[in-house]
C-alpha cells in the first residue's frame, strides 16, 4: 500500500511537469509586459553634437514567456537614426529591435525631440599655473608644457568663451627638476568650463628646469630726505634715472618690501633751483640680498622759489628841516616786515628803506604822522607791516642863543 502512494506521487509529479511544458512550450499563451530601455542614437552628422530631450522609453512587448526567458534585456534595442539630422530642433521616430518571437505592442514616447548643434575648434596655447615655491636657494626656470598647444572643440558659445587652457603644477621645497603629467582645464571669465567642450590632447607633460639660486624683483626707488631746502625754496620734483632697481635674494625678504629707499639726502646743502646728484641706495640688510648691478643711481631735484617774510629792524627815521627849526623825532628808527622771493628780497639796499619827514613847510607844533612805505622797493616786494604804524615829530622854532639846547639846524 505505501509503495502504491508513492508509485502515486511520483506519477502526479511527472504528469504535471508534462502538461507544463505543454503549456509553455508546445502551445505558450502570450504574455504583455513593459520594459525600459535607452535609447541608443545612430548616425550623428561628423562635428555635431545633440541634445536629446529624452534618452529612454517605455516599449509594451508581447510574447510567450518563453521568448521573454530567451530574450535578455539587451537584446531589446531602441534606436534614432539621425542621418538627416541638421542645426536646429527636430522630431525623430524611434525604431525597436526585437528578438524573435516578440512584438512591439506599444512605445512611450514614439519619437523624440534631438537638436543639433555644429561644433567648432579652436587651437590654444597651454599655460601653466604653479602653485607654491622651490626650496629657498633655488630658482624655478619658465615652465614648459608638451604639447604647447590643444584643441577645443564644442560648441561656437562655450568655446568663445574660453580664455585660457592651463595645467596646474603644485611645487614645494624642490631642488631638482620636476617633470608631471596634468589635465588640461579650460577657463572662460568666470571660472573653469566644466561641461560642454572637449580638449584633444587633454593631458599634457610639464617640465621645470630647477637651479640654484635666488628669485630678483625690480623695485621703486623712493628718495630719503633730511633738512628743509635753502630759504626761500621748496622742492619741486625728484627724478631717479633709473626710476627702479633689481634686487636678488630670499623670496620671504622680497616679498616684505615694495620699494627700496635712498640713504639719507641733505635738501639744505644744495645750492641752486636746478641739481644732479648722485645717490647711494640703502638694501634691505638681509644675508644674501644684493642689488643687481649699480648701487648708485643719478638723482635730479628741482627747487622753485617761494615768497619769504623778512623783518628788516633799526631802519632810520630822518627829518628834513629849514634852518629856523628845531626837529625831533621820536622813535629814530623802525622796522620793515616784508614778503617776496629771495631773490628780490636780496636786491634790497638799507639806504633804499630810510624814511624823509619833509617838516621844512610844518609851523611849531607836535605831530603824528603815518611812516609811509619807502620808496625803491622791488615790484614783486609786497609790505606786510611798518612798525611802529606812527612817528612823533616836535616842531619848534630855533634858538641860536648859547643857553638854548644845542640842537644845530640840518639840512
Amino acid at each position: 500500500m505505501r509503495n502504491f502512494r508513492i508509485n502515486l506521487k511520483a506519477v502526479s509529479i511527472s504528469l504535471g511537469i508534462i502538461l507544463w511544458l505543454y503549456v509553455n512550450l508546445v502551445i505558450p499563451p502570450l504574455v504583455r509586459r513593459t520594459v525600459k530601455a535607452k535609447i541608443d542614437f545612430r548616425n550623428i552628422p561628423a562635428r555635431t553634437r545633440i541634445l536629446p530631450q529624452t534618452s529612454e522609453t517605455e516599449i509594451v512587448l508581447t510574447g510567450t514567456r518563453r521568448d521573454f526567458i530567451f530574450a535578455g534585456k539587451d537584446s531589446i534595442q531602441p534606436s534614432v537614426d539621425l542621418y538627416t539630422l541638421r542645426p536646429g530642433p527636430a522630431f525623430f521616430p524611434v525604431k525597436v529591435t526585437t528578438p524573435s518571437g516578440l512584438s512591439v505592442v506599444a512605445m512611450k514616447p514614439a519619437q523624440v525631440e534631438v537638436t543639433g548643434e555644429i561644433l567648432v575648434s579652436r587651437k590654444m596655447e597651454i599655460t601653466v599655473d604653479i602653485k607654491g615655491v622651490v626650496a629657498e636657494g633655488f630658482l624655478a626656470e619658465r615652465p614648459m608644457a608638451s604639447p604647447s598647444h590643444v584643441l577645443i572643440e564644442g560648441p561656437r558659445d562655450l568655446v568663445e568663451k574660453a580664455v585660457s587652457c592651463q595645467v596646474s603644477l603644485a611645487v614645494g621645497d624642490y631642488k631638482n627638476s620636476i617633470s608631471e603629467t596634468g589635465k588640461v582645464s579650460v577657463f572662460g571669465p568666470d571660472g573653469e568650463i566644466e561641461k560642454g567642450l572637449t580638449v584633444i590632447p587633454d593631458k599634457a607633460n610639464i617640465s621645470v628646469a630647477v637651479k640654484a639660486g635666488f628669485p630678483s624683483r625690480m623695485f621703486t626707488i623712493v628718495s630719503q630726505f633730511i633738512n628743509k631746502p635753502p630759504e626761500g625754496f621748496k622742492l619741486a620734483s625728484a627724478t631717479f634715472t633709473p626710476s627702479e632697481i633689481m634686487i636678488s635674494g630670499p623670496q620671504r625678504v622680497l616679498d616684505q618690501y615694495t620699494n627700496i629707499r635712498t640713504l639719507p639726502i641733505d635738501l639744505s646743502a644744495l645750492s641752486s633751483a636746478s641739481n644732479t646728484l648722485i645717490a647711494l641706495l640703502d638694501p634691505p640688510a638681509f644675508e644674501n640680498v644684493k642689488i643687481v648691478g649699480s648701487n648708485t643711481v643719478s638723482l635730479s631735484i628741482l627747487l622753485t622759489p617761494i615768497p619769504i617774510i623778512k623783518t628788516f629792524s633799526g631802519l632810520p627815521l630822518t627829518l628834513k628841516h629849514s634852518p629856523t627849526q628845531h626837529c625831533s623825532v621820536s622813535p629814530a628808527s623802525y622796522s620793515l616786515v616784508l614778503r617776496g622771493f629771495a631773490e628780490d628780497l636780496s636786491k634790497i639796499a638799507l639806504a633804499d628803506l630810510t624814511i624823509v619827514f619833509d617838516t621844512r613847510e610844518m609851523i611849531p607844533g607836535t605831530y603824528t604822522p603815518p611812516l609811509p612805505c619807502p620808496t625803491g622797493l622791488p615790484k614783486k616786494v609786497e609790505v606786510l607791516e611798518i612798525l611802529p604804524p606812527k612817528a612823533t615829530i616836535v616842531v619848534s622854532p630855533f634858538d641860536p642863543s648859547p643857553v638854548a639846547s644845542g640842537t644845530q639846524p640840518g639840512n
